[in-house]
């Protein structure tokens, strides 16, 4: 594979086919973001708080966050300029945060290869990395991920052509932002900072000593990170995979690195970063916030976070002895390497296209598994590998692709203490950094060949075909998971109307929605599930607001929720008992005054899969798009009459009269109530629910003027079985959808 090959056309076709391949690869992921709703709504959550803050101010006094203040400030610029902030937006803010990662990793790559073909996989690869940027909109995860890439691709290029101060300078203003975003992304960008400039360095004594300061500071530092969990054993091996992998790559970048960079360069960055800082917390403290709640904010309450919260990450099994046995691997290698063994660089060069195939092979696996969860598993103790600068290789590209990985060796802390959409966030350097040290093995192991100039050919054309193969089934996986967006319904709810999911899900949130605007003035959620407050326009009780508030708020604050709830009797509650159960079962139940207030203070009126609307105890209401199916007893009928009653209660007429009414219930066909087998009678509603005068008969399509009651009598003998908790998809005369509704269960 030669490096004449390496551009596969022309400039303008290149420039063609990667925007044609990207316009394609975000339209899927937009159609994956918009076709996707976590019940765990950290979306909610984040939204709400950024909307609070840009309202309200009070950044960490009154507005609560586990977040750093950079996201605010952005947001709340955004707001000034016009944008608001609603799920649509957010949504269209983080599909730019996971396209602008994916073009900053396929120009990272493209910039060292010019290869049109691990270019256009590189691209699938990222996008198909990190999927959950789907499950996470307006999460400050998309803006670190972002960032992170944006640091990798000019650092890359400004290592390379010798551009320190640019270099220190980007460096210094990332380092912060992530610093000022969730504090220890931050530290782990500084870290690597640090230590590509230690093992660089112009100062030779403090040169020949990086290795082993690195390979220290790689042991100590995530045991001081990770030392309130220590005693859990995925704990462990998180710290002993990170140590081994730390101390081999600094070994291997330390094989030929040589001193470029000198002291200046460090001043700049810290004038980038103090600048950076300066602007932020200026910002937030003109909005009403004091440095000791900027103290405790940014610094102290992230501390206490992972005894708060976590997860536990499964390592492979053995992962412990391969990460030894690969840093053990490393220091040999480095032996024999200055023993004059060059048959060790063949054999690094041979590994890493080993792991590259690994890697490819992961990703084509999606949606089946999670590419991210494995490849940081296996592939962290393999960094070193991509880090090896192979003899004869340019010293500049070298000491530029060790930046790549020391800076993801850094982030792959990320992962701790929660590793969840963290992992692919934390780790999605792999993919350019893979692409980078592969390529560059696949045409050092050519140069070296000695064999025929067609076998040479051959080799290159098989290695094109298997990367448009990868991006071909990469892609089409991608796709089809972007295709469920064609099979959903439109919530059709207040700043979220081009979400689209299936229709009980969609149905589902119309319910809860409608309910809450009809019977709460103030809404609440067990855990926080605050997009139902931006869906409803309803306030929580306070600004303080947290998905787990029974875990990350404090009693002075949860009490202040109290009063609040006291103060409204009116005040709804929205409860997930699957998530309350889901985090039983891993030893985080819900607990404190507050949850203890509204479990003895609220009570159920209704729920659907898994999702309750709780009231005050021993209020009554009757909810609006619960349809209620009453059947006859076998025989009860008179003869002739219709034996089965579907009634249902609409707060706000449908913009278009109803003609049929779909029932969504067991068959693969809906069942159909209209004028050919139903008779209608339709009542006046109170803003309760409750009848406010007497059914009248009503001709098909309905057309109720305001608040009422639809009664559907029909012959139920003699239609399929309508099955507890079915959705209703009220159509139009044209078939168009103007209304969902649930059966009750």
């Amino acid at each position: 594979m030669k490096d004449a090959a390496a551009r596969s056309g022309p400039a303008w076709l290149d420039t063609s086919v990667l925007t044609l391949a990207s316009g394609l690869l975000v339209i899927a992921a937009a159609m994956a973001m918009f076709s996707t709703f976590m019940f765990y709504d950290d979306e909610g959550y984040v939204l709400l708080s950024l909307k609070n803050f840009s309202e309200h101010s009070g950044l960490y006094r009154d507005v609560y966050t586990q977040y750093g203040p950079f996201p605010f400030v952005t947001y709340h610029a955004l707001q000034l300029l016009g944008v608001p902030l609603t799920h649509t937006v957010g949504r269209v803010i983080t599909l730019g945060a996971w396209a602008g990662t994916a073009w900053a990793c396929m120009a990272l790559v493209g910039h060292a290869t010019r290869s049109l073909v691990v270019r256009l996989a590189v691209l699938a690869a990222v996008f198909v990395y990190l999927w959950a940027m789907a499950n996470e909109p307006s999460h400050p995860g998309g803006l670190i991920v972002f960032l992170t890439a944006l640091l990798a691709l000019l650092g890359y290029r400004w290592i390379e052509r010798g551009q320190w101060t640019p270099w220190a300078i980007l460096a210094g203003a990332i380092a912060a932002a992530l610093l000022l975003t969730k504090i220890n992304v931050g530290v782990f960008a500084v870290f690597s900072t640090g230590v590509w400039w230690l093992l660089h360095t112009r100062v030779d004594a403090l040169r020949r000593w990086a290795p082993a300061i690195v390979a220290a500071a790689g042991v100590v530092l995530p045991l001081g990170l990770m030392r309130a969990l220590l005693g859990a054993p995925w704990v462990q091996d998180f710290a002993l995979v990170f140590g081994c992998s730390m101390v081999a790559t600094a070994l291997a970048v330390g094989v030929g690195a040589t001193g470029r960079v000198g002291w200046r360069p460090l001043a700049a960055g810290a004038a980038a970063a103090g600048g950076v800082a300066l602007v932020v917390l200026g910002a937030v403290m003109l909005c009403g916030t004091t440095p000791r709640e900027l103290l405790e904010g940014i610094l102290l309450g992230p501390l206490r976070h992972p005894v708060v919260f976590s997860v536990r990450y499964d390592w492979p099994s053995g992962i412990a002895f391969a990460a030894v046995i690969s840093a053990t691997l490393c220091a040999g290698a480095w032996l024999l390497r200055r023993r004059g063994h060059a048959w060790v660089d063949t054999a690094v060069a041979g590994l890493r296209l080993v792991a590259a195939a690994g890697l490819a092979v992961s990703i084509t696996r999606y949606p089946i598994l999670r590419p991210e969860y494995l490849t940081f598993g296996w592939m962290l103790p393999c960094v070193w590998l991509f880090a090896w600068p192979l003899a004869g290789t340019e010293a500049a590209r070298n000491s530029a692709r060790a930046w790549i990985a020391l800076l993801l060796i850094g982030q792959t802390l990320h992962v701790f203490p929660v590793p969840g959409s963290q992992i692919g966030w934390g780790s999605v350097l792999f993919v350019p950094l893979v692409a980078l040290g592969a390529w560059e093995a696949a045409t050092w192991l050519a140069r070296r060949g000695t064999g025929t100039w067609l076998a040479a050919r051959s080799t290159a054309f098989a290695a094109t075909a298997a990367l448009a193969l990868f991006c071909g089934v990469t892609a089409w996986n991608f796709g089809r998971v972007a295709a469920r967006y064609t099979e959903g319904q439109s919530l059709g709810l207040p700043g979220a109307e081009a979400i689209r999911l299936p229709d009980h899900s969609a149905a589902l949130f119309r319910v809860l929605t409608h309910n809450a605007v009809a019977h709460a003035d103030v809404l609440f959620s067990l855990p926080g599930a605050f997009s139902f407050n931006l869906l409803t326009g309803l306030p929580t009780p306070t600004l303080a607001n947290a998905t787990h508030w029974f875990s990350l708020l404090d009693e002075t604050r949860q009490q202040a929720i109290i009063r609040k709830l006291e103060a409204h009797p009116r005040a709804g509650l929205i409860v997930q008992p699957g998530q309350v159960k889901f985090l039983v079962d891993r030893n985080m139940a819900p607990k404190g005054p507050l949850h203890d207030y509204v479990r003895a203070h609220y009570e159920a009126v209704f729920g659907f899969d898994e999702v309750e609307f709780h009231v005050r105890r021993g209020r009554k209401i009757a909810p609006f798009l619960v349809a209620e199916l009453l059947t006859l007893a076998e025989g009860a009928a008179p003869a002739g009459a219709e034996s089965s009653l579907l009634r249902l209660a609409l707060l706000t007429p449908p913009a278009q009269p109803i003609a049929r009414v779909e029932i969504l219930s067991r068959g693969p066909e809906p069942i159909v109530l209209d004028a050919s087998n139903a008779r209608l009678e339709t009542a006046p509603a109170s803003v309760r629910g409750e009848p406010a005068g007497p059914a009248r008969p009503a001709a098909w399509p309905a057309q109720p003027g305001g608040p009422a009651i639809l009664n559907l009598f029909f012959h139920g003998e003699k239609l399929p079985a309508i099955a507890p908790g079915a959705t209703l998809v009220l159509r139009d005369a044209a078939g168009r959808e103007v209304g969902l509704a649930r059966l009750a269960p």
